[in-house]
């Protein structure tokens, strides 16, 4: 089936179902992490969604699934229920 476009409003629900929140916003980007004393620790980097766009486009989603460590095939199991 693979990774189709979705909606940023969708996609943004899924970093917070992970316990990620919003970190700050610079430019038009919004940046996720997990709090600090979170048992998962913190990530790389920050996840970063660019809100300009209506669907998130396709090679933001795999850079944020290979910063969270996610694989496609869970991602694609996990955002249906979304």
């Amino acid at each position: 089936m693979g990774i189709k476009q979705i909606p940023i409003s969708k996609f943004i629900k899924y970093p917070e179902s992970l316990g990620l929140v919003y970190i700050r916003t610079t430019a038009s980007h919004d940046y996720y992490n997990y709090p600090n004393g979170h048992p998962a620790g913190s990530l790389p980097r920050p996840v970063t969604i660019r809100k300009r766009y209506k669907d998130i486009p396709m090679e933001h989603i795999h850079t944020n699934l290979q910063t969270l460590g996610i694989s496609k095939k869970q991602f694609e199991k996990d955002i249906q229920n979304f």
